[in-house]
């Protein structure tokens, strides 16, 4: 049945590629569609905006230019060039086509609903029948109702809407794709909302909110995640993800689960990094307590980094963890015999790339960044105010805040950058008067004289800060200061009685630098065992020391952060 369905979608396709075809080549006068080229505004537009564009110069005939007027606005609303495409519209001159004047009004729907102008969007639908609207101009017309409802944090409106897209939709790619948005939703959809929704009869919903709950009741458990969804399939024959299951879920039923085999472990246990690499030694070893897996341990200070893969080669290694200083992270990733390796480098680099093998793992700042993105949004904040440093750290920091705030709120964040802490004060009066929250980058000894400036502002804005500020120096009188004062930092501080903590406490001597690096030693060897998972398994995380572990593009491992609050002198735990 599947491939009877594909052979119709795909002779439909060809189909129209051959009618487009005619069409393009200026079969007008005696065309298929006589000399109504308005007619090409029922179909899909499969070509870019230079296309169409171009189309435009050389069109002769006013009805025709205004087709491709509108084409080629339409798919700039697609690619995102939301500005070009309304100065082409307001080009347009009296339009008296029937069709023409409908797809003018999607279009402007579209362009609304893009710039979230939803009120505008929803009053423009409504002057379209349906009846009149072909399925082409159905499924647009239904995409936009989807982005409205996404625009007002209505999930399942958006997904409904997109169930009804998917009845419209004729070919292939099209379909794949609204299926992966459609679990995209799904996957970011409050459990409360999936467990409790009543499809009421709709089948589509029934059957996407069945394979949500499939995919949830299963996640920690991957090796069943397979057959939970092979059920479901069974479950729904006839189900649009039946037949083109969303793209994330399809490796799934490949996956394996993680054999480690010999390990070794690639750590500077010499020099100037010996107490880092010790340090991130003493976590792992305390994480593997008594397991059997045999694991050698090989000193990057010691010797080149092709040197010691070819002696971890020699040595049957097929599971690597590390290394830990950048440049031999680029090293490795440059290495010619990486064949046969599982590899968990504990750190990551402008070169780090995507590869079968490889996963990154380490402290890295934009961990926190994003999670402030996160935590701000969810607290309400929609102008927030971000200040960082100006360095390498800041710019990392700025730039990972901004793309977690791209995606939640379609704008870029307000960013100022500092050279010392006096600077603050004029960055927040520059900043104008609706900066709700400021997120602020800054080293535990600058941030009372940046928290003093901003309280003598008479701001009222909430503030939230990096783990760069949390400081086993710290004494109560800085806490005092610090009062209001959200920060993030790992989940290993949440529990300063117990004794693993008071035990890490004492190796490190209170310095909160080498504890952060015990728990990314402990954190490697959870991660190394559920290696595969995390690969293969869409949204699994790890509850670990230094965050909620999972992998975010190219296997980089993205960290959940902890948040914490200074209040009346202690500090509280948030999350």
């Amino acid at each position: 049945m599947f491939a009877i369905l594909l052979q119709r979608i795909n002779f439909k396709n060809l189909l129209m590629l051959f009618l487009s075809a005619l069409l393009l080549a200026g079969c007008t006068a005696n065309g298929i569609f006589g000399n109504n080229s308005s007619n090409l505004l029922k179909n899909d537009a499969n070509y870019n905006s230079e296309f169409y564009l171009n189309q435009i110069q050389r069109q002769q005939n006013v009805e025709d230019k205004i087709t491709y007027q509108l084409l080629a606005a339409r798919v700039l609303v697609s690619e995102n060039k939301i500005p070009q495409a309304e100065a082409l519209l307001t080009e347009l001159g009296a339009i008296s086509d029937k069709i023409q004047l409908m797809d003018k009004n999607l279009v402007e729907a579209e362009i609304a609903a893009a710039k979230k102008e939803n009120s505008k969007a929803t009053n423009l639908l409504r002057t379209l029948d349906l009846s009149q609207l072909s399925p082409s101009q159905k499924s647009r017309y239904y995409q936009t109702e989807a982005r409205i409802a996404e625009n007002q944090y209505d999930i399942l409106a958006a997904i409904q809407a997109r169930i009804k897209m998917d009845t419209e939709l004729s070919d292939t790619q099209r379909k794949q794709e609204n299926n992966d948005r459609i679990w995209a939703l799904l996957r970011n959809a409050n459990r409360g909302m999936i467990n409790n929704t009543n499809p009421q009869g709709n089948a589509g919903l029934a059957g996407w909110l069945d394979l949500a709950r499939a995919y949830n009741d299963n996640l920690s458990n991957p090796s069943y995640l397979a057959t939970a969804l092979q059920n479901w399939r069974a479950s729904y024959p006839n189900h649009s993800a039946a037949y083109l299951l969303p793209t994330e879920l399809q490796g799934i039923f490949n996956f394996q689960q993680t054999h480690l085999g010999n390990i070794g472990l690639f750590l500077p246990l010499s020099g100037n990094a010996q107490l880092i690499g010790s340090t991130v030694k003493a976590g792992f070893d305390d994480a593997k307590g008594n397991s059997p897996e045999n694991v050698r341990i090989f000193d990057t200070m010691t010797n080149t980094m092709p040197e010691i893969i070819a002696q971890a080669q020699q040595a049957g290694i097929t599971t690597l963890i590390g290394p830990l200083i950048k440049s031999n992270v680029d090293n490795l990733l440059n290495s010619n015999n990486l064949q046969g390796f599982n590899i968990l480098a504990l750190n990551s680099t402008p070169n780090s790339r995507a590869l079968s093998q490889v996963c990154y793992y380490g402290l890295a700042p934009e961990d926190e960044a994003q999670s402030a993105a996160n935590k701000m949004w969810n607290d309400g904040i929609r102008e927030p105010l971000v200040i960082v440093p100006q360095n390498d750290l800041g710019q990392r920091t700025a730039s990972a805040f901004n793309l977690r705030w791209q995606q939640l709120a379609a704008t870029d964040a307000n960013t100022r950058f500092y050279n010392n802490p006096d600077d603050i004060l004029p960055l927040l009066e520059q900043s104008g008067e609706n900066v709700q929250a400021l997120y602020i980058v800054a080293l535990s000894d600058s941030l009372p004289m940046i928290k003093n400036a901003v309280d003598n502002s008479n701001r009222q804005v909430k503030l939230y800060a990096s783990s760069r500020s949390h400081s086993g120096n710290n004494g109560p009188e800085y806490r005092m200061i610090m009062d209001g004062l959200t920060f993030s930092d790992i989940p290993f501080f949440r529990d300063t009685q117990s004794e693993q903590y008071k035990k890490v406490d004492n190796l490190t001597h209170g310095d909160y630098s080498l504890m952060r690096l015990y728990a990314m030693g402990s954190d490697a060897w959870l991660l190394i065992n559920q290696f595969n998972e995390l690969r293969q398994i869409p949204g699994y995380s790890i509850n670990g020391l230094t965050g909620v572990l999972s992998a975010g593009p190219n296997c980089n491992i993205e960290r959940g952060m902890t948040w914490f609050q200074y209040v009346n002198g202690d500090i509280r735990i948030l999350n």
